[in-house]
């Protein structure tokens, strides 16, 4: 797309990059265009959200995505050593949306990977119809199988927050976009936002992403089977592994995280470290599955 690309097409303001990103990702989702407000990636939404809404009113269930722990200062965090499982954080997100306005979650879990069934959440969700669920769904691409998003559930009071970016491998392209039923809020959103939502550029890699759907497809599958054989050499190295979990990374928990990140580092891999004593974490490495090609290079740095 980029070799094809006009580049006069980027010399007037990008009228229709928000409408064209709309369309060509509400598509994909099987939603109606209408319900979808585009932006610079989850990201935004998460911050434009907790700016608009009551602070009091909002909480998050953690561990979760780092702005999220950042942008809400309600947490709701597992019991002292307490194993966080889809139970447990299901059982947390109801007593979130029973005692607070809206309630942030992300599903598939960053860091931990654990995934919510749909049927679960929304059975959460019809029975505190006072309160919003807002879910992150910044992995849900990576589950296995069709698309198991809340957007499939037809609630007026969940909020989805989705992007292609990390299914796609296009972080760089800050697009994604906020799904919901509630048209006061979808409004309040969009008035909040830059008057251009979406460069023409990057909605344009956006939907030429999107029209891959083979590749993405292939590009899942060997991550999820790299996954599971990474799962099993963590284990087998360090134990204290999120098992089982339907996406590509795998968290990793330990006392000293530091220590076992440094020695990954120096054998070239690239992980994500949680530290002891940060608000809404959970100690430990978060290291997404590696391609075929630098495999060989973790079985090695593992075996060691």
């Amino acid at each position: 797309m980029l070799q094809e690309f006009d580049a006069e097409r980027l010399r007037p303001h990008p009228y229709e990059a928000d409408s064209l990103f709309r369309a060509g990702y509400a598509e994909h989702l099987a939603v109606d265009p209408e319900h979808l407000v585009s932006g610079r990636g989850i990201t935004e939404f998460i911050r434009l959200l907790t700016r608009i809404l009551p602070r009091d009113r909002i909480a998050v269930v953690t561990p979760d995505y780092t702005d999220s722990i950042r942008c809400v200062a309600n947490h709701l965090p597992p019991e002292q050593d307490e194993v966080d499982t889809v139970e447990t954080r299901l059982s947390r997100i109801a007593e979130g949306m029973a005692r607070y306005d809206f309630v942030v979650v992300s599903n598939p879990n960053n860091p931990l990977g654990l995934h919510i069934p749909v049927a679960d959440l929304s059975e959460v969700c019809r029975a505190n119809p006072g309160s919003t669920l807002i879910v992150d769904e910044a992995y849900v691409d990576f589950l296995d199988g069709s698309r198991r998003s809340m957007m499939s559930t037809g609630l007026s009071n969940v909020v989805v927050l989705s992007s292609p970016n990390k299914a796609f491998g296009i972080a760089g392209v800050r697009a994604g976009a906020m799904w919901t039923l509630d048209e006061r809020l979808r409004k309040m959103i969009s008035g909040e936002r830059l008057n251009w939502p979406l460069s023409f550029l990057d909605s344009a890699v956006a939907i030429a992403a999107l029209r891959e759907s083979s590749w993405v497809e292939r590009t899942r599958a060997r991550l999820l089977a790299n996954a599971e054989v990474m799962e099993g050499m963590l284990d087998r190295r360090f134990g204290g592994v999120v098992k089982g979990v339907p996406v590509h990374y795998r968290f990793v928990a330990c006392e000293n995280p530091q220590r076992n990140y440094e020695e990954l580092m120096r054998a070239g891999v690239v992980v994500r470290v949680f530290g002891t004593g940060q608000p809404g974490r959970l100690p430990g490495l978060r290291i997404t599955a590696p391609t075929d090609e630098d495999l060989p290079k973790l079985t090695q740095a593992l075996a060691g």
